[in-house]
């Protein structure tokens, strides 16, 4: 179908295809209001180890990043993402999703916090509850190596989030789907329309040919051959006049002579 016809059918059955546009239009603008949007917050925490030099004096630890203090993030990454722990935050917010990982686009040891829910105070409670529980399980973790305490990974806290982040991708993804599906059924009604029409059409053209009836005789209007005059089984001239007898045939020669 070439662009023109396509606009010409749209023009055809715009009745059926300018109320399923507003409907759709409509549908996809109520998913978008009544879709719950999201809040996302973020913090992240650097891990530091204390530097000794050979007579025992502590040093500079930021001028140790990127020795084994990386596996330590690793450890506590794989901790808090334990399926016990993440049914804890998420029992009673089946909506909220968080993650705890360690950034690998720099070199320092650094784990990035995320958190996302529908509730934005749940979402900062959320955030600053794990980060307890990243200092917690950091001394856990040392105590049961039973490290020395003057040797023990350290960490602060690097950045936060003082405003969430609105998130729109639930109510623009439940409004098109909305709107597409609307869409699509119009498209469909269109179809079914345009598809009776044509069978409509062609029953009326063919109703409207001229069809002989069962005498034989052509419907009227139509053209037929004329009989072929020359053929007759007397000839009658032009005038109307009977035409004159034969004369009659000669006596035998028997009869002559009698």
């Amino acid at each position: 179908m070439t662009l023109r016809g396509f606009w010409a059918l749209i023009a055809r059955w715009r009745w059926i295809v300018i109320p399923g546009i507003l409907i759709a239009m409509g549908g996809g603008a109520y998913a978008f209001t009544e879709s719950p949007k999201s809040y996302k917050v973020e913090s992240s925490f650097l891990f530091l180890s204390p530097v000794l030099s050979a007579e025992g004096k502590s040093g500079n630890p930021f001028l140790q990043l990127g020795n084994g203090v990386s596996v330590v993030v690793d450890v506590l990454s794989v901790s808090l993402m334990d399926g016990a722990t993440v049914r804890s935050y998420t029992e009673d917010a089946p909506d909220l999703e968080y993650t705890a990982v360690r950034d690998t686009s720099v070199q320092a040891p650094l784990m990035v916090i995320t958190v996302e829910d529908v509730s934005k105070k749940r979402a900062f409670d959320t955030l600053k509850s794990l980060g307890t529980e990243l200092g917690t399980r950091l001394v856990a973790i040392q105590t049961e190596a039973q490290a020395p305490q003057n040797l023990w990974v350290t960490m602060t806290q690097l950045t936060g989030d003082p405003v969430a982040e609105t998130n729109y991708g639930t109510p623009l993804r439940n409004g098109v789907i909305v709107f597409a599906g609307v869409a699509l059924l119009t498209l469909i009604a269109v179809s079914i329309a345009e598809r009776v029409r044509v069978r409509r059409d062609a029953r009326r053209k063919a109703s409207r040919t001229p069809v002989a009836s069962e005498t034989g005789e052509a419907p009227q209007g139509s053209r037929t051959s004329k009989p072929n005059r020359a053929r007759r089984s007397t000839n009658v001239p032009e005038t109307g006049e009977a035409p004159a007898a034969e004369p009659a045939a000669p006596e035998s020669s028997a009869r002559r002579r009698r």
